[in-house]
């Protein structure tokens, strides 16, 4: 599993799946898929990296009341230089 550092920038958001994105629309940096559940917001802790404020959702998981074809929240970017693999964890189960 890889832990990364995503610039997100400004956001697009959708509930429905849209196989047309190749890109942002115009005047974004990433799309949001918006799940039905999402961390829970009040348990995010901020971390200052590289002078840069970086945020790490650790809450538990909680129905967003909306409706939505995505169970859970996904963060899409288009440029790998949006992208900074921060770490490498090897997962046994």
């Amino acid at each position: 599993m890889f832990l990364n550092e995503v610039a997100i920038g400004k956001e697009h958001h959708i509930t429905r799946d849209d196989p047309s994105f190749t890109k942002p629309p115009n005047g974004y940096d990433s799309v949001i898929a918006r799940g039905q559940t999402e961390p829970d917001p009040t348990k995010d802790s901020h971390l200052i990296i590289n002078g840069k404020k970086v945020i790490v959702p650790q809450g538990k998981p909680l129905n967003m009341n909306i409706s939505s074809s995505f169970s859970q929240s996904e963060y899409l970017i288009y440029k790998e230089s949006q992208n900074h693999i921060r770490y490498l964890l090897k997962i046994e189960f």
